[in-house]
């Protein structure tokens, strides 16, 4: 039996036990930050990596070599190290020349941070200021099948003599703090170094990094290959690879570039290089500042994180990312090319220049995001990529402002997953979006030359981003025009109101038609007491310039400010327009007063070109929000603003006007106007179809989301409904595959949705037996069940709903969770919600035996409208009581009656219908024919060429009818 220790005697065991654990390098930890100390810098690496990849060996073992210098004296040298095993170190001093080993050292893993801390075994200061150090550390470690770290991929063989053979290769992904999976390092980029590295691998195989090979040694059946050393590079941009690859080069400029692939996709770089050769010989130009590395490659591999990675010298991509050759594909056309000079761009911003800390990962992203589309605008001008980056890029930035909390661009972060985090909408849209506002703003030539002015004095170093806006503040501030400015020396405060805010700026713009003035009031899209320095310029109906973007005036940092017309040099009478932001080059959103909107109306209806594009399209953007919270001033303003689409060719303005008629198709369902505003809808968009989507037309990628196609088979516009229809019966029935181009985003399942909505009774009879006979497991059943659900006939919804969940169906059981999902998943087609409820109510004592079914029909009960409270009250009561009766208990309570969330989904389109609806109809009556119109007549002859499928019934009071009706039919289907 153990007894107590006697005082001395604890005391002496005490000191035993942490001997024992230094020696053993499992020292108790003490609570540390999540970042490295500088105490210790890092001055050169030498990094030897031996792997058996070739065999499909995964483990694998480092020589991580690193001459340390000592800033301030400390008792430790401490590096990131995660995952890595059977570590021994040994530390030489270094003194003038020679090496002295120092012998009385451990080292301590601190898993929680990934810390590798090197110290003495008795607690003294053992390394000085001003001393340096030689820590050899070897290693072993595992590769992951998971893009972090050193990764391995198999690819089947290309030699047709060993069939079935697997070949294992070997890749990095060392972004953001990956590098200490592969090696012991100071992983933050803040900690720049020169690398010497060795790679030695099966002799099968080859080995490339970030600068060119210098040597290759054979041994039996390996190899060594080493390379040049690199300029100062941080750790999250060190790269390998070890691969049976291909290449084909091209050297231009004293830059030889290279595309690596598997043997067998070799001949699918060809424009991948061509591309690349063009674009670093672009950036040079733009910037004037040369690619400082003497070779690129670009390696399409089967698996990366993410499209593609920037290491400097060696840029990785997920093949397919790469290889599009400039088809359609699944994203936009051309989109590789943006993908590759995305990466390129960064070879300047990132790669040249890195962040001192996460913190400012926007100027690594942002500026290679905008950047990748002016360099490649200027490449490819007839693809018109500057309009794709408003789709792509600023649509995104934009929304993602009005409907989330967001952070500011500049945030401090500090753990592995907050890092990964800073990797968001926010670092690449957003700020994309600020970069191109202040490139016009301070004039597009000036901008580039305070960045190139930026990269110039921190090449091969690392910089905040008030080092970036001071390099701005200098050549601003010996520009001509500009020094004169009453802005000009406060580029840091214009900046950081951007950099350090989390909303985006509506700038409301109002016209004192009597004193000539001009008020400006500023206010966060999410009502929070944040305020701008807002760059402003102006094009007017005298002086319609559009070209010149630079700012005219700053707005400062205050609620409201307000200029004469002289003092901005602007002439306007009183029913000439004014407009704000040219070609939208300010990520802020403009509000106007109505006398000015109708000013704009009449311009568009009188000659709509006279206005810029990217104008024409930001109206309807701006607009959007104020439509979908019925903060429109006067709504006749907003149609006398659409009346001109019939005229408009221009793809980007018809992707932002779809939303704003989106949102308007969804506010007038059910009311007497929704008819008049369908037909006001096919005049608006008749033409555009037809050009995009017309028979002679090749022209069907403009439209890539699908916007137009959509909007007008929601209109019942006879030419797009039988076009989607006639794709929809292509699909599934005679299975031929739909165009490529409909994979961009989800207008494949838009497309197959739109072809469903009026299918005759033999065609949708044959589809719901295909369907029957489908595996619930395979895609084509989920194709097919997403895709009916957009019928607007009732009849067919109930058929289609009786056969999916119906108690006697054979695909999905009542008391089967999914069937749920399946049947709740009608609520975002409106005129399926009365055909939900009135299944709901005929099988209720069924429908409440499934788990989750109560927490669906809270769901569904959002999308009450006001008429139908009294059914739904009394519907609620009968389901509560026989849950009641039968001693059913669900996860979820029941909704109340009188719960606030009931409507909740359809009170704005109810409070916009009391506000507007009668002033809406009064105006489509004045503008729209009635039913004598060429338009009625047509859609009339393609819903009878439907042959017996019903036309939306519009108004929700006629639902019960109509479903009592389908009722008996399905009776007799039984």
């Amino acid at each position: 039996m153990n007894t107590p220790l006697s005082g001395a005697a604890a005391v002496l065991g005490a000191l035993l036990l942490t001997l024992a654990l230094v020696a053993s390098g499992s020292l108790p930890q003490r609570t540390r930050s999540l970042r490295l100390p500088n105490d210790t810098y890092p001055l050169f690496y030498q990094l030897h990596i031996s792997s058996d990849i070739h065999k499909g060996t995964l483990l694998f073992s480092g020589n991580a070599t690193i001459d340390v210098a000592i800033r301030r004296s400390t008792n430790e040298i401490v590096l990131h190290a995660k995952n890595l095993s059977d570590i021994q170190v040994t530390v030489h001093q270094l003194t003038d020349g020679a090496e002295e080993l120092v012998d009385d050292l451990t080292h301590t893993l601190h898993p929680k941070e990934s810390f590798l801390v090197i110290h003495p075994r008795e607690n003294y200061q053992a390394f000085e200021a001003g001393q340096r150090y030689r820590l050899e550390i070897l290693y072993t470690a595992i590769m992951g099948s998971r893009p972090m770290g050193l990764y391995y991929m198999d690819y089947p063989s290309a030699n047709d003599g060993e069939n079935n053979r697997t070949v294992y290769i070997a890749a990095t992904q060392s972004e953001p703090t990956c590098g200490r999976l592969i090696f012991p390092c100071y992983d933050e980029p803040g900690f720049k170094s020169n690398f010497s590295i060795k790679i030695t691998h099966g002799s099968s195989h080859s080995a490339i990094s970030n600068m060119p090979v210098r040597e290759i040694l054979s041994h039996g059946d390996l190899k060594t290959t080493s390379f040049h050393t690199t300029p100062p590079i941080s750790t999250y941009l060190v790269a390998f690879v070890i691969s049976d690859f291909e290449s084909i080069s091209e050297t231009y400029r004293g830059v030889t570039q290279s595309v690596y692939s598997s043997p067998t996709s070799q001949e699918k770089g060809q424009n991948a290089l061509k591309n690349a050769v063009r674009t670093i010989a672009a950036f040079e130009d733009y910037f004037g500042i040369n690619y400082p590395l003497p070779k690129l490659d670009h390696v399409a591999l089967k698996k990366n994180h993410g499209a593609a990675m920037e290491n400097w010298g060696l840029i990785t991509y997920k093949d397919v990312n790469l290889f599009q050759n400039g088809t359609t594909s699944s994203m936009h056309p051309m989109w590789d090319k943006i993908t590759q000079n995305h990466e390129i761009a960064h070879q300047w911003f990132g790669n040249l220049v890195s962040p001192e800390w996460w913190t400012y990962t926007w100027m690594n992203e942002g500026f290679a995001t905008y950047f990748s589309y002016v360099i490649t605008d200027l490449l490819y001008p007839e693809m018109k990529f500057m309009d794709i980056f408003m789709v792509a890029e600023a649509d995104s930035a934009y929304t993602y402002n009005s409907f989330f909390e967001v952070r500011p661009m500049s945030s401090y972060v500090e753990s592995e997953k907050d890092i990964m985090g800073v990797f968001d909408l926010i670092s690449y849209k957003r700020a994309a979006c600020v970069i191109k506002m202040f490139h016009h703003a301070f004039r597009q030539k000036l901008f580039v030359r305070g960045i190139s002015r930026f990269l110039e004095k921190y090449r091969y170093s690392t910089a905040n981003e008030l080092k970036l806006f001071d390099a701005l503040q200098s050549e601003i501030l010996e520009d001509e025009y500009f020094a004169h400015q009453p802005w000009a020396a406060r580029i840091r405060e214009i900046m950081l109101s951007w950099t350090h805010s989390e909303g985006m700026p509506i700038v409301t713009v109002t016209r004192n038609y009597e004193n000539n003035t001009i008020s400006f009031s500023q206010q966060s899209v999410h009502f929070k007491e944040e305020l701008w320095w807002i760059p402003l310029n102006f094009a007017t109906a005298k002086s319609p310039t559009f070209e010149d973007t630079q700012a005219n005036i700053f707005m400062p940092p205050q609620t409201h400010f307000s200029v004469a017309l002289e003092d901005l040099n602007i002439q306007l009478g009183g029913k000439d327009w004014l407009i704000v932001n040219k070609q939208q080059t300010g990520f802020f959103q403009v509000h106007y007063d109505t006398d000015n909107l109708m000013a704009i109306a009449r311009q568009l209806q009188a000659n709509h070109s006279v206005i810029h594009p990217a104008n024409r399209a930001a109206f309807f953007r701006d607009l959007k929000p104020l439509i979908e919270h019925n903060e429109i001033e006067q709504v006749q303003v907003v149609f006398e603003m659409l009346k001109y689409m019939e005229f408009e060719e221009d793809i980007l303005t018809w992707t932002q006007v779809a939303d704003s008629i989106e949102c308007l198709t969804r506010n007038l369902f059910g009311t007497s106007s929704q008819k008049l505003f369908s037909e006001f809808v096919r005049r608006l968009v008749r033409p555009i179809f037809k050009r995009v989507y017309g028979e002679e037309s090749m022209n069907t990628h403009l439209d890539p989301s699908k916007g137009i196609l959509e909007m007008a088979c929601q209109a019942d516009l006879p030419e797009c409904l039988e076009y989607a229809r006639h794709l929809a019966k292509e699909f599934f029935i005679n299975k031929i595959n739909l165009p490529p181009e409909t994979e961009y985003f989800a207008a494949f399942d838009t497309t197959l949705c739109l072809g469903m909505r009026y299918l005759s009774d033999q065609d949708f009879h044959r589809i719901i037996d295909m369907m029957k006979e489908a595996d619930r497991e395979s895609v084509f059943f989920e194709d097919v069940v997403y895709s009916l659900r957009c019928t607007q006939s009732h009849r067919h919804l109930l058929i289609y709903l009786e056969t999916l969940v119906g108690d006697r169906s054979r695909l999905l059981n009542l008391t089967d969770p999914e069937a749920m999902m399946y049947l709740f998943a009608f609520k975002s087609n409106p005129a399926s919600r009365p055909v939900i409820w009135q299944y709901i109510d005929r099988n209720y004592r069924l429908l409440c035996q499934v788990a989750n079914f109560v927490d669906n029909f809270n769901q569904i009960a959002e999308f009450v409208p006001r008429h139908q409270r009294p059914q739904f009250v009394r519907l609620r009561q009968a389901i509560h009581s026989h849950m009641e009766l039968e001693g059913l208990e669900t996860r979820h309570k029941l909704i109340d009656s009188d719960s606030p969330l009931v409507g909740k989904k359809v009170r704005v389109s109810e409070a916009f219908q009391d506000k507007f609806e009668q002033q809406i109809h009064d105006w489509l009556l004045a503008e729209v024919p009635q039913m004598t119109s060429r338009s009625d007549a047509l859609l009339a002859a393609s819903l009878s060429a439907a042959n017996g499928s019903s036309r939306p019934q519009g108004i929700l009071k006629d639902a019960t009818r109509v479903v009592r009706s389908a009722l008996r039919i399905i009776d007799m289907y039984r």
